[in-house]
């Protein structure tokens, strides 16, 4: 047998054998080693404590439970253990691909300007307002926030009077876009 297997079997760690005990005569562990002392007793490996197999249980449950609610309450609050519904089903190449925007009617301005829609810019992520895209667009007021963020986050820019959120719809052909993507505005607030 060799020395791995012999190891396995006898649950004894290598280190503990020391660096010569590496070759077997005749099947037997054979130590160059002639000196003074045994070789160290076999090491027991220690089971684990009710407490390690505890939470070796309850956390991967936790987020089986975490993953699940997200998938029937199709949230993405719980990222990234949230909803998987964006990789379930494929485009249709002929298809149309929207996307949201926010917006922002400047003092002095003609044309709203395009904002990013991040957190660095209006202190919140585009999927979390896609993901709450309906309440957003019934209480436009939850956009008050966004121009707070923006002018927190700009000091030295001048104040929003009127946020804008919209979609940009894109028409593909054979996967690739095709003219200019259409604008829609969802919602506007004035902002306070």
């Amino acid at each position: 047998m060799d020395e791995k297997k012999r190891r396995l079997l006898a649950r004894q760690d290598p280190a503990a054998e020391g660096s010569t005990a590496g070759r077997s005569v005749g099947g037997r562990a054979h130590s160059e080693n002639t000196g003074a002392g045994s070789p160290k007793p076999p090491t027991r490996v220690k089971p684990l404590s009710k407490l390690g197999i505890g939470w070796r249980v309850v956390v991967p449950a936790a987020a089986l439970v975490v993953l699940t609610c997200g998938q029937f309450l199709n949230t993405n609050d719980f990222f990234p253990l949230g909803s998987l519904t964006q990789y379930a089903t494929a485009k249709d190449l002929n298809g149309t691909v929207g996307s949201t925007c926010i917006a922002a009617q400047f003092p002095g301005e003609d044309e709203p300007r395009r904002l990013g829609f991040n957190a660095a810019t209006v202190g919140i992520e585009r999927g979390d307002v896609e993901s709450q895209l309906d309440r957003v667009i019934a209480h436009p007021e939850l956009m008050q926030s966004m121009a707070d963020s923006y002018v927190r986050l700009h000091p030295l820019e001048p104040k929003p009077e009127t946020m804008i959120l919209c979609r940009t719809t894109t028409q593909l052909k054979n996967g690739l876009s095709v003219g200019e993507p259409e604008e829609t505005t969802l919602a506007t607030w004035e902002v306070r």
